[in-house]
């Protein structure tokens, strides 16, 4: 089994990154039929975006620190860890790949749209063109295992597509692409039960603020947050999505972050009240984030230790993808 998956560094992780792709990259990678997990910073993909370049360079590496603080262990042979950046080749494959990539396949993406929509002056190709470069991540190490959310879905098809026109098109090179069943992939934002938790506000603009939970909150910072996260009408404590989409979220958390059954604390609940429930809610978050925190302050006291893994990654990932890129080049009569 080879894994590829990666998260944008457009700020510090948060719950919702761990609980729903930092958290099964772990499983995965210790999984005995994994024969190479890569897992990574996408940089590239982080500047289609707003973003500060006095401090990225930075925000990239701290999110690197994240990930190993998480429990990503990057061997830098089995297991790597990298910067999208620091692999050229992914770039060169998605050029290759644009070559044969429709415009009506990218057009009837929402993404686009979508980012446009939160900062109209990033109105560029590179936005439109995401979905190529993320399938050329993908495809340059023949990853068949992909482990993202239901919102990338979308993207995943349009891999898929690509991969499978190249093999019509010049041989059978690509395997399809597959995602495996995630729990707890769509964590919603604690201001807005509609919205995927996110980095950034819902508007686009600056920090998350209260709408998400980061890795490395303080303990008054969680339990600020989930004291204002919006609740339903009424007082049942149930999970019900349509219904009652914040109470359902903060229940889905507190089952993730505790492993015990939403039926379980639905009963465990069922005779208190939302500011009960939001309060315990609150200290079982701060415990589960608090071996994370201890870990991300030692290994960040050495960020040279840091670097120096992600090369070893980068390097390995270099000599891997530069094998997948011969190959395609030879075949389109490079």
């Amino acid at each position: 089994m080879r894994i590829f998956s990666g998260i944008r560094p457009s700020g510090n992780l948060h719950l919702g990154n761990y609980l729903g792709a930092v958290k099964n990259w772990i499983e995965l990678q210790n999984k005995p039929d994994t024969e190479l997990a890569v897992f990574g910073v996408m940089d590239y993909h982080g500047i289609t975006t707003p973003y500060d370049p006095k401090t990225y360079r930075n925000q990239v590496l701290s999110v690197a620190t994240e990930y190993i603080s998480a429990g990503l262990n990057p061997d830098g042979k089995k297991i790597l860890l990298i910067r999208q950046s620091r692999v050229p080749q992914h770039t060169e494959l998605a050029w290759l790949f644009n070559t044969i990539t429709p415009i009506s396949w990218l057009n009837r993406l929402p993404t686009y749209k979508e980012q446009l929509e939160k900062s109209p002056k990033y109105n560029h190709i590179g936005l439109f063109d995401y979905p190529v470069l993320m399938a050329a991540d993908i495809l340059a190490y023949k990853a068949g295992t992909v482990p993202v959310g239901a919102d990338q879905m979308a993207h995943i098809d349009i891999t898929n597509e690509i991969a499978k026109k190249f093999n019509s098109m010049f041989g059978e090179t690509f395997s399809s692409v597959k995602v495996p069943k995630i729990e707890g992939a769509r964590i919603m934002s604690l201001q807005n039960p509609n919205n995927k938790m996110s980095k950034t506000t819902s508007a686009g603009s600056g920090q998350a603020g209260d709408e998400a939970i980061m890795l490395l909150d303080t303990p008054d910072e969680v339990r600020n947050k989930i004291k204002k996260a919006v609740t339903d009408s009424g007082s049942e404590i149930k999970f019900d999505i349509k219904e009652k989409p914040a109470i359902s979220n903060l229940l889905s958390i507190f089952s993730l972050v505790v492993n015990k059954e939403i039926p379980e604390l639905e009963k465990q609940y069922s005779n208190k009240s939302y500011s009960e429930f939001k309060n315990d809610l609150a200290e079982v978050v701060v415990s589960f984030l608090k071996p994370f925190q201890e870990k991300y302050k030692e290994i960040n006291s050495n960020p040279n230790e840091v670097e120096e893994t992600l090369i070893k990654s980068e390097e390995n990932a270099i000599n891997i993808v530069s094998s997948t890129l011969k190959e395609v080049k030879e075949k389109m009569g490079l």
